[in-house]
């Protein structure tokens, strides 16, 4: 009897990152879940931060968490940052508003302020700046 072996190369592909999304206006958090979806992230939705907190609780693959400044419920999204930085430190933080500019202080350390609205590229540039690649 003869046996031949097929070797064949494991074809390994990394999931793409997945970022959560933390943004009370329904039509610009679908906006911007398609934008990171075209970059090639992988999205997961949230409408304030309570529910960002219940997301982040029964998902740890989230690697970075964009969230809108001024939300209903229990805390804003600055408020968040520091939630995040403190439960899950390797998590990375963007903060956006169209209505005010956080200081440095504001906000949990390492986190990164964006303008509304915001651009592909440059949401892109920011993420990879922050070591979230697709």
């Amino acid at each position: 009897m003869q046996f031949s072996i097929m070797w064949s190369p494991l074809v390994t592909s990394r999931p793409a990152a997945k970022i959560l999304i933390v943004e009370d206006e329904p039509l610009i958090r679908m906006d911007l879940a398609e934008m990171l979806e075209e970059i090639g992230f992988s999205v997961c939705e949230a409408a304030n931060a309570d529910e960002a907190i219940v997301i982040l609780e029964s998902d740890p693959a989230i690697t970075a968490v964009v969230t809108d400044v001024e939300m209903p419920g229990t805390m804003d999204g600055l408020a968040l940052t520091f939630v995040v930085r403190n439960r899950w430190p390797p998590c990375q933080l963007i903060v956006v508003s169209g209505q005010r500019r956080p200081n440095a202080e504001d906000m949990a350390e390492g986190s990164r302020f964006m303008r509304k609205p915001l651009g592909a590229n440059d949401l892109r540039r920011t993420l990879a700046e922050l070591g979230v690649e697709t």
